[in-house]
Formats: C-alpha cells, structure tokens, sequence
C-alpha cells in the first residue's frame, strides 16, 4: 500500500499507452481496474506505434522517467533498435514553474531574498528542463551570471518513484524479466545516475575538473564557478556569450570558418576522452558556444563520463585497428573494451563483425561515419544477446554525436579523419600521459603493498598445506533447484497418499452404516466425500 496513489496513477498511464500486460508480469496488476481494459483503451494504433507510446507515457509520467527513458535510450542490448530511436527523442525540455517559486527555492537555499544576493536577477527563464531552470543574473559585485535552480518537489517525487521502481525491480527479478535481463542492475545504475543530477554541487566540481583539466587550451572556454553561491539545489555559473553552434546562418554572418569550429570541437572531445580519460556526455547542440574570439564554450556539465587508463588503451587500439583495416585488433580491443557474449553465440558473432567491417575496409577512410560504424555495431548487440557496460555505451554514444554535431556544420566532416594525428602519434597523445610521474608512483606503490603482503599470504597458504588444512569451496547453484524439486515431488505424494486415504475412510464410513440409516443420512457421507474429494484434487494441482 505504500505511495498508492502515485502507483496507481502510473498503473493508469501504463494502461492508456496499452502496456496492462507489463503491469500484471510487474505485480501491480490490482492496480487496473476492469473499466480500463488489460491493454489499455483507446490505443489507437493507427495514430502511434508501441515505440511512440512508451515515449509519450514516459513523458506524461514526468522527470524519473524521462530519465529512465533517456537511460535506456543507450542500452541497444536491452531494448530493439526501433524502441532506443524513439527513446533517443525524449525531449527533457517542458514548461517552466513561476519565477515565485524559484525564488522560493533561493530563499530557502541562502536564507535571504534574492535581492539581499544578487544586483538583478531575470525572472524569465533561459531554458526550463524536468529537474531545473536557468535564469540570468547579476552579482552585486558586477559578474554576470546563469543560475541553475532546482524546481520545487522534484526532489521528493523523484524519491517516491525511485522507491516504487525499486519495489517493481524486486518483483521483475522473480519474473521472466527478469531471467533476460539483469533489471536489479539496471535500476541501481538507474537510481545512482538521477541521484547524482539532484546535486548541483557535483556538477559544480565536474565544471571545475573540465576547468582544470583545459586550463592550457586555446580553443575552449569552460565557464568559473561561484561556490559562495552554490549549493545542492542551486548552481552559480559564469555567464557565456557566443552563438549557438547550431545555427549556421549567423556563425556564417560573423565570419567563423565552419570546417575549423568542426575540427576544433571534436579536437576537444578526443583530448577528454583520450588525454584525460574525463569527458563531457552530452554533446548535443545546444551545449557549443561559439565565442567572439573563435572559442567554444562548453555548457551543462551534468552528464559526464570516465574511462581509465586501460580502457583508453584499448580504445586507442580500436582507433587503430579500423584506420589500419585490422579486423583481429577490432574485435580483440572490443572484447578488452568488455563486451560480453554467451560462448555458444561467439563465433556468429564474429562472423557478423567480420562482414560488418569488411564493408568498411573496403570504402576510403574519408567516406567512413564513425557513428555509422557504432550504430550498426551496437545493433548487433541486441540481436546477439551481447551485453555492454553502460561506461562503453556512453562512450560510443557521446564519440558518435559529437561527430553529428560537427556533421551539421561541416557535411564532409568524418570523426576517423580527425583520430589519425591521435594514431600517428599515439604514444605522445595516449600512452605517454599514464607514464606521468604522478601514475608511476601510484602503480609503484600498489605492486610494493602487493608483493609485500603477497610474502605473508603465501606463508600462511603454504603453512596450512602442510597441516592438512587446505580447503577447496565451491559453490554449486543446481542444488537449490535439486532441493526445490525433491520438496516439490515430495509434496505431490504426501497429498496423493492424504487424498486416497480420505476416499478410503469415507467409503468405510458409508458402508458400515446400517441400512435404514444409510437410507436417511446418506446424503451427509456422501456430502463429506465429494467436498474432501475436490479439496485434495485442488491441492495437489497446485503442487504441480
């Protein structure tokens, strides 16, 4: 009965967008009332496709779910290609609150008005997404500045969602569901993911790494971050002015060379992906600003990936291996990258990437998409069964858009093109940094605590040896299922021996009665061993 009503208002969406059957596999089946139908009512299929309305109910269902839809959007391993296209259109963009409200919020963070902290502040809001707004202001010491305020009660709606899809994750596990995907997982990476975004702080510090880490590039700007005007619910940023990387026209009209704003904003994102291994995850559009002095301004710093030294080795080889038309360092790096494939299912698998890469091998380099390549790549995984980490998806996913976004300036632009200096000179730009003298002193002390305690475990390993005392444990999982099924058979007997012995007793009972009373009372025995009859049928057709 817990957060019932936001149960059953999620229950009505589910229904109304034909997904009654989901919510019965879920266990929220008393949820739907007759009236509404198992598959829902007025579906109209004619209008939208089950795609379009997983869509529409996730946006109708507000913030947690067109997060959850936004996750799942780059899970092509869990979802068909047709349902992560249509995911992909999740817009995060709705109406905004009043500015009342946001001042509240302000108030509430500060413990003063706005106009105690800021010399203006605009109530018309620059954008408005599910979780928060940004507005314009002005501190009182003269610096212009974006807020990014946290909207009222999202907070707490996004806790009761979480606590309900937990509940939902719970139940699935014990479901066909949840024998196909690992949905436990899913919601934990789910609920880390949205909670991390309700903290403005965190987004704050990961502006502050991007700061730090491109404090000696010419070609990026990352805005300053004011702390003393800052905190969970609240994000003070230093205003950036520039034009919107997506319109052409006016970027045109101010005299930018389009094919070097392309070069220089995938420049930037290979040298966070390949030199720091910290890279910025959301790289649609609106997020580029080109700035007067031909920089690019780099905004939203909310969704951000990482990937380690070794992974980015293993990058580096895939970078290789497709600009050297190397199949065996292909598949090889991504199975290091670690994609995962039942045995049985590996060698179709391999065939299929095989003839996938052949066909690029075979094009010049200059006409290769790199998100073509990730598309056609990732397609395969839900058809073959292949698992993803979530890391690598978001790293595919952010290489391929950020290479779509400088398609749309420059329509000969090709990603692969720009990684060859990377290739050519891949020790300098890859390899060299993790020889750094930070990452040598690092590995040098986790191989001395190593080999130190390594000296002490193998005494006591081979002390124990020699007392006899060694053991081996092994887990075996078939015997719970073993033990399920004995009980299982077990209680099929003891209710078939339970209901030959009642029919046997009520016969006797029946036949040693005396005639005139049999003729009276038979109607009780009779009574008594028909209704044992179908009590002990019925349990036993449970027991199996």
């Amino acid at each position: 009965m817990d957060h019932l009503g936001r149960k059953v208002y999620i229950a009505k969406v589910l229904t109304k967008h034909g997904f009654g059957l989901l919510l019965f596999k879920l266990g929220l089946g008393h949820l739907v009332p007759f009236h509404w139908g198992i598959l829902g009512h007025k579906r109209r299929k004619e209008r939208y496709t089950p795609e379009e309305h997983l869509r529409l109910a996730f946006e109708e269902l507000g913030v947690t779910f067109i997060k959850l839809g936004q996750i799942l959007s780059v899970r092509p391993d869990l979802l068909p290609d047709s349902y992560i296209q249509e995911l992909s259109k999740l817009q995060d963009k709705v109406p905004p609150v009043d500015s009342e409200s946001i001042r509240k919020v302000i108030e509430e963070e500060f413990g003063r008005p706005c106009e105690a902290i800021f010399d203006y502040f605009e109530d018309e809001p620059l954008a408005s997404a599910s979780i928060g707004q940004v507005h314009r202001a002005r501190l009182k010491t003269g610096e212009k500045v974006v807020l990014k305020v946290q909207k009222p009660y999202v907070e707490s709606q996004v806790e009761e969602d979480l606590a309900i899809l937990e509940e939902l994750a719970q139940t699935a596990m014990k479901t066909e569901l949840g024998q196909i995907w690992d949905i436990q997982a899913i919601f934990e990476e789910f609920s880390y993911t949205i909670k991390n975004e309700l903290d403005y702080t965190r987004e704050g510090r990961n502006c502050d790494t991007f700061r730090k880490n491109f404090s000696k590039d010419t070609d990026v700007y990352i805005p300053k971050v004011y702390w003393e005007y800052t905190t969970k619910r609240v994000l003070c940023l230093e205003e950036i002015e520039g034009i919107k990387i997506s319109d052409r026209e006016a970027l045109e009209k101010g005299g930018f060379n389009l094919k070097d704003i392309a070069r220089k904003g995938a420049g930037i994102y290979l040298k966070m992906i390949l030199r720091d291994g910290f890279f910025h995850a959301d790289p649609h559009p609106g997020n580029f600003l080109v700035m007067k002095d031909g920089r690019i301004g780099l905004l939203d710093y909310g969704m951000v990936g990482t990937i380690d030294s070794i992974n980015r080795i293993n990058l580096f080889q895939l970078m290789y291996g497709i600009i050297k038309n190397d199949l065996d360092l292909v598949i090889d790096a991504l199975y290091d990258l670690g994609i995962y494939i039942k045995p049985e299912r590996e060698k179709f698998l391999n065939r299929e990437l095989e003839i996938l890469f052949s066909y690029y091998f075979m094009q010049p380099l200059k006409e290769v998409k790199l998100s073509k390549i990730v598309q056609d790549t990732l397609r395969l995984s839900y058809r073959y069964g292949m698992r993803i980490p979530s890391d690598l998806f978001l790293l595919l996913k952010t290489l391929a858009l950020a290479e779509g976004t400088a398609l749309k300036l420059d329509p000969e632009f090709r990603l692969i093109e720009e990684m060859k200096p990377y290739v050519s000179k891949g020790f300098k730009h890859v390899l060299l940094p993790m020889f750094s003298k930070q990452e040598t002193t690092k590995n040098l002390l986790m191989t001395t605590k190593m080999l130190l305690q390594g000296i002490g475990k193998t005494k006591r390993f081979l002390n124990n040896v020699e007392r006899g005392e060694f053991r081996v444990s092994i887990d075996y999982k078939g015997e719970e299922r073993f033990m399920k099924d004995l009980r299982r058979d077990i209680n099929r007997l003891s209710m078939s021996i339970l209901t030959l012995g009642f029919m046997l007793s009520s016969s006797l009972l029946i036949l040693a009665l005396s005639p005139h009373l049999l003729k009276e009372y038979f109607v009780y025995p009779l009574a008594i061993f028909t209704i044992l009859l179908v009590f002990f049928g019925f349990m036993k057709l449970r027991q199996t």
